[in-house]
């Protein structure tokens, strides 16, 4: 009587194996994709929204540029001429080639409570350069020299917090979102002056106007 051959038994196969690898590849894809994607371009806000009842003032401005250190000694007049009826936006930007970083050091000031006087102190080293009270050079030095700003800052009682923050880049995101404004409000100069969403002239005598149409 002949035998029956003997069969070998089929091996299932494990597709648990298998969903665990294909789980594993993804989940390493995933933290590839997400750990070398480049950095979201900077989100930007509609600065030219006026609060309730108040005529909205924005100034795109550089802190080397004579004409916007001009406004910015007459930008104290006008602002008490309309008192608490106008609010004011300052956007500080550069252009192409230059540096960041004296947009950083504002805006850190700024978040340190030292805007105004960051700002002030920012325009009188860039135009310090004087002959019988005109200004005659402007320090390039500011826009690019980390050493210089952090000089400035301390003058105005900023230190060690300031200085971490700028060398550590904590605002190069928000300088990059002044940038960005710039291009979507067509910004090609400086100053450029936005009343109520509205591009007026670039001199204190226009925005005195502008404000007097709007408020009398």
């Amino acid at each position: 009587m002949a035998k029956k051959k003997q069969r070998v038994p089929e091996k299932k196969f494990n597709w648990t194996i298998v969903y665990g690898v294909l789980a594993v590849i993804f989940i390493a894809a995933v933290a590839i994709y997400f750990t070398s994607a480049p950095p979201q371009k900077p989100q930007t806000q509609n600065i030219m929204q006026p609060a309730p009842g108040k005529v909205k003032i924005v100034e795109f401005m550089k802190f080397d540029c004579p004409h916007c250190y001009d406004l910015h000694q007459e930008l104290p007049r006008i602002l008490e001429k309309y008192g608490n009826n106008v609010t004011i936006t300052y956007v500080p930007i550069v252009f192409p080639g230059q540096s960041t970083e004296s947009i950083e050091a504002y805006i850190i000031a700024d978040q340190m409570g030292k805007g105004a006087e960051m700002q002030d102190a920012l325009f009188n080293e860039a135009h310090s350069e004087m002959v019988n009270g005109k200004v005659i050079g402007t320090n390039l030095m500011l826009m690019e020299s980390v050493p210089t700003l952090e000089g400035v800052a301390a003058s105005i009682g900023l230190g060690a917090d300031f200085n971490a923050k700028l060398e550590g880049g904590d605002a190069r995101n928000a300088a990059s979102a002044n940038l960005a404004l710039m291009t979507n409000y067509g910004v090609d100069s400086t100053p450029t002056i936005f009343v109520n969403g509205k591009r007026i002239g670039s001199t204190a005598a226009d925005l005195d106007s502008s404000l007097s149409s709007l408020l009398g």
